[in-house]
């Protein structure tokens, strides 16, 4: 049986702003030039404050009284050097009066390569930041950040500090794994995956967060082929086992032997059905003897939200492994025969 739990933990990163202009007044003579100052909250999610050393940039802004939209950052690198974020190319300055907006992504510190970032710079989708074809699956387990700033109005001088709240966009999943067998048995665990999840999807800032989700392929079982992610797991001893009880059948005590894997990430969907399979192998040992070796898998429905992690419980016992106990029974009505009578004999002494 699987249960299913989750934690929910949060980071937050201050981008600090700037100043900008275009080739509409830039106000150099004021020194306002854009920078970045940033913070991390305490997280156990891959991206925290102590690795947390580049994203990329985006953002223009709309002067007043106009509609024309004016790109100031499309992609350019900040990259923190001690305490100081600095970005690529030339500074920036603040156009006084305009409204700004900026965005910005980091995937562990990488410019995304299974997905492709862009930013429009006209037209009614002017300012909207998206990613098309982002893969989360077996060939690209990486975190991804995003931030979008509040609209900013600038000022001549006194620009305070833009704030960015950096959000954890994809779900993690882990796996704890439970012997339900007696303590005598051990249980080897490997190859744990979630199959046929969707791993293909586009984000938008416009839309507000992911859409379009699909699968690269589809589900075939008899060609083993489907979408996975697969859970890793450390450590050369994979094995779990129930705990003996000190003095149980003259023993020692023996402490339970749980498994907890390591994260996988997962894009954020609502799933219509319990399509989505969580797959892994088991070797079943009583003391030397290997008694079974296969495959177990449990369907499930997920429902998984950007930012939150969710560790499913797993125990293992027979029935779920394809093990039976050797049991023995006695028939109510035939279960013991009864004496045979044998003829009688007679045994004359002295005759």
């Amino acid at each position: 049986m699987l249960k299913r739990s989750f934690f929910y933990a949060a980071a937050a990163l201050a981008f600090a702003a700037c100043t900008n202009t275009d080739v509409i007044e830039e106000n150099e003579a004021s020194g306002a030039i854009i920078g970045f100052n940033s913070h991390v909250s305490n997280s156990t999610r891959a991206i925290t404050m102590g690795n947390f050393t580049k994203f990329f940039v985006y953002g223009g802004y709309t002067p007043k009284d106009q509609s024309d939209y004016h790109t100031v950052f499309n992609g350019v690198a900040v990259s923190k050097d001690a305490d100081k974020w600095t970005y690529e190319g030339a500074s920036k300055y603040w156009v006084e009066n305009a409204t700004y907006k900026f965005y910005a992504y980091s995937c562990e510190n990488i410019a995304l390569s299974k997905g492709t970032p862009s930013f429009t710079t006209s037209g009614s989708d002017a300012g909207t930041f998206k990613i098309t074809d982002f893969e989360c699956n077996d060939t690209h387990q990486h975190d991804l950040i995003f931030a979008e700033s509040a609209s900013i109005v600038a000022k001549e001088t006194g620009n305070s500090e833009v704030s960015l709240s950096f959000k954890h966009i994809l779900s993690k999943v882990k796996a704890v794994f439970k012997s339900g067998f007696d303590s005598d048995f051990t249980i080897t665990i490997s190859d744990v995956q979630f199959r046929n999840v969707y791993d293909k999807a586009d984000f938008s800032s416009k839309a507000d967060g992911w859409g379009n989700q699909t699968r690269s392929i589809a589900y075939n079982e008899a060609a083993s082929e489907w979408t996975k992610v697969t859970l890793p797991l450390e450590g050369s001893d994979n094995t779990i086992q129930a705990a003996n009880p000190a003095g149980s059948e003259g023993g020692d005590a023996v402490a339970a032997k749980e498994l907890t894997t390591g994260t996988g990430y997962v894009l954020p969907v609502t799933y219509s059905s319990s399509d989505v399979t969580l797959s892994f192998k088991i070797e079943v040992k009583q003391g030397a003897d290997v008694i079974k070796t296969d495959y177990v898998k449990g369907n499930i429905q997920p429902t998984w939200a950007p930012g939150t992690s969710y560790t499913y419980n797993v125990t293992v016992n027979g029935s779920a492994a394809g093990v039976e106990k050797i049991e023995f029974s006695v028939d109510a009505t035939d279960g013991l025969q009864d004496w045979t009578e044998s003829p009688v004999t007679d045994f004359n002494i002295g005759g």
